[in-house]
């Protein structure tokens, strides 16, 4: 498998996270926390959290995983679990889930 292909048959995700002003110091740390621990899973090739330059409040996750089955795993994780906790009563809104498709 050359290495396009195998990047191509991964899952691209990036998920918004808004937080209201009171709680973004506690995001900030949450996240980073959430970083560490899904790095470390099965499956996961790539996450990382960031926040926003431009839309304050918003924070961001940029993740790949070797299939979909390593996704939905993580989705049941304590550490996933964790941060809806910590960061549940601090949303300004949805938490939005995008699974990319490439082009071409």
């Amino acid at each position: 498998m050359t290495e396009s292909s195998a990047t191509s048959a991964t899952l691209h995700v990036v998920a918004t996270i808004p937080i209201r002003a009171d709680g973004v110091e506690l995001a900030r740390t949450a996240l980073a926390e959430l970083a560490t621990a899904t790095q470390a899973e099965e499956g996961c090739l790539s996450y990382a959290a960031y926040e926003s330059g431009a839309a304050p409040g918003l924070f961001v996750t940029v993740e790949e995983w070797r299939a979909q089955a390593d996704l939905d795993q993580h989705m049941t994780t304590p550490h996933i679990a964790r941060a809806f906790e910590v960061l549940g009563p601090h949303l300004e809104g949805e938490v939005a889930i995008h699974p990319l498709q490439p082009l071409g």
